[in-house]
């Protein structure tokens, strides 16, 4: 059993919820649409090629630093008519995602291509990139553990400020008394032409606590390294 753990960490990113035409609003954690979009650009796939392997990885999101949302206003000009649009992105946000496979072999290859994509990465959406390490590597154990056990990804004058329970959500199979979610985020294809998302479920596994780092002096440029 392997799990890649991944740092999700930009300025801005957005992971787009049901909302269409001019309202386009963003989930609070990481979709998996979004998620084996950027594996899928990784690899060098077209938009209408096959992502059944992809989908059959598990994914967990545990919430490091929730960020703020933020809107921003536009105007789109087209050959008719001018279009008012509202996108929304979630600012200044650090999310620790793990992707858990029975096929080490499998979860190394994702872990390849990530390291040398193809195609640019993204967070969401194409003004998005993410910052640097994306990839924190393999961990030998289920996708809970591994979510559990990392260290704390905000920074340590950060961690003074925030409190020291992370939010999990992990994937379920819908059964059993959990508090359950069902999120469309599942896709069929990224095709423009059918562009479809089939639904999943998630649950909220409590928090995770984690201890806070010594006080030491705020590095301004910290998330550049």
């Amino acid at each position: 059993m392997s799990t890649l753990l991944l740092r999700l960490a930009a300025p801005l990113q957005s992971w787009g919820d049901d909302s269409k035409f001019n309202n386009r609003r963003t989930y609070s954690i990481p979709t998996k649409s979004g998620v084996l979009g950027m594996l899928a650009a990784a690899f060098g796939r077209k938009r209408d090629a096959s992502i059944d392997d992809l989908k059959t990885l598990e994914m967990g999101v545990r919430v490091d630093q929730e960020g703020t949302e933020l809107d921003d206003f536009q105007m789109v000009h087209g050959k008719k008519q001018s279009d008012i649009t509202r996108r929304y992105y979630l600012s200044d946000a650090i999310f620790l995602v793990g992707l858990y496979h029975t096929d080490e072999a499998f979860v190394r290859k994702v872990k390849e291509a990530l390291l040398h994509p193809i195609y640019p990465l993204f967070l969401g959406r194409r003004s998005c990139p993410p910052s640097y390490p994306l990839v924190l590597g393999i961990r030998d154990c289920p996708l809970q553990d591994a979510l559990e056990q990392e260290p704390w990804l905000a920074q340590e004058w950060r961690q003074k400020r925030l409190p020291g329970k992370l939010r999990l959500v992990l994937e379920s199979d819908g059964k059993g008394t959990e508090v359950l979610h069902r999120l469309r985020d599942v896709p069929v294809s990224y095709s423009p032409e059918r562009r479809e998302y089939q639904y999943r479920y998630v649950r909220e596994s409590g928090y995770v606590e984690c201890s806070k780092e010594q006080e030491t002096e705020h590095d301004a440029f910290g998330e550049l390294g």
